[in-house]
């Protein structure tokens, strides 16, 4: 099945993507297609909790049982947005 996309860039971003679909001797719709081929693999994996990233870090950090993951999620976050607690 096909079907169009259409695509609004300014022209500085559509001339430099140009140049480098012709470059890798292909076409932009080619480019285009295989990033978001690309991109859509990478979604489903990681809606299913499958990144290289984090199952490389999947049990590095013990914590204790009674760790409240959301208050130090929020807490964190206040502290990165200067938002009092």
């Amino acid at each position: 099945m096909s079907a169009t996309l259409t695509v609004n860039l300014d022209a500085e971003t559509l001339q430099l993507a140009e140049q480098k679909a012709w470059a890798r001797h292909t076409t932009l719709p080619e480019v285009v297609a295989g990033q978001l081929r690309v991109m859509a693999r990478n979604w489903q994996e990681s809606r299913a909790g499958k990144t290289p990233a984090t199952d490389a870090l999947r049990g590095a950090v013990t914590l204790p049982p009674d760790f409240d993951e959301r208050a130090a999620l929020t807490e964190e976050l206040q502290k990165q947005h200067g938002v009092q607690g």
